[in-house]
């Protein structure tokens, strides 16, 4: 007799407009409640992150650089894979970055997770880098994993102009954008933890193109 054992964690992408506001709601619940923050826009693919009794735990935005601008390059002086040579000497393609955003989970240890987990979707989609904006919580939070990707460039708020406004003290925690290597983080995660062992199969990646106003 065969046995199931389920997985403690799964993830899932948007699958229509209520299963995607219900993440939205997520995420602005969790900013409001760290930043006095009003999410001003969300990135294209939100993917949410269940317990096995169906409990959401994690959301995030994600967005593919190659369709075009990523909202973290506000910050920027010059198009992301430009910023990632002059600080890294790589030449990387824009089909081989993806952005991390409208990162929230209410926990640490599910903030832990939800990366693990995320870093094992790409690559198993063959993508190679990603970039994010972070605050010094998530950098604390990489540090705990052993995980230490590049700074680029501090977030400076005016370079968002009047959209700062809804950002309530997002930017009193000190965010940079930051540039982590996919698969040299599986591989660190997967000597210094288990938290890759949580999850189950992976869900097809960008299921549906959403547009979003960056």
């Amino acid at each position: 007799m065969s046995v199931h054992i389920q997985a403690p964690y799964k993830l899932l992408f948007s699958r229509d407009n209520a299963h995607r506001a219900l993440l939205q709601d997520y995420i602005q619940n969790e900013y409001r409640r760290e930043f006095n923050a009003t999410i001003p826009h969300f990135l294209p693919y939100l993917l949410g992150m269940y317990r096995a009794d169906g409990k959401l735990v994690g959301a995030c935005g994600l967005n593919r650089a190659d369709l075009g601008p990523l909202y973290l390059e506000h910050y920027l002086a010059a198009p992301i894979e430009e910023v990632i040579a002059v600080h890294t000497g790589k030449t990387i393609s824009r089909s081989h970055l993806v952005e991390i955003g409208n990162f929230a989970c209410a926990e640490a240890g599910n903030a832990r997770i939800m990366f693990a987990a995320i870093c094992q979707l790409l690559c198993d989609n063959q993508l190679e880098y990603v970039v994010f904006t972070g605050t010094r919580k998530l950098r604390n939070i990489f540090h705990r994993l052993h995980l230490n990707p590049v700074e680029l460039a501090r977030a400076q708020p005016e370079k968002i102009g009047e959209e700062v406004k809804n950002w309530g003290k997002y930017y009193q925690h000190q965010p940079y954008v930051m540039m982590g290597e996919l698969n040299q983080g599986r591989q660190v995660l997967s000597k210094t933890s288990l938290l890759l062992s949580l999850f189950g199969p992976m869900p097809g990646i960008f299921p549906v193109q959403t547009s979003v106003q960056l």
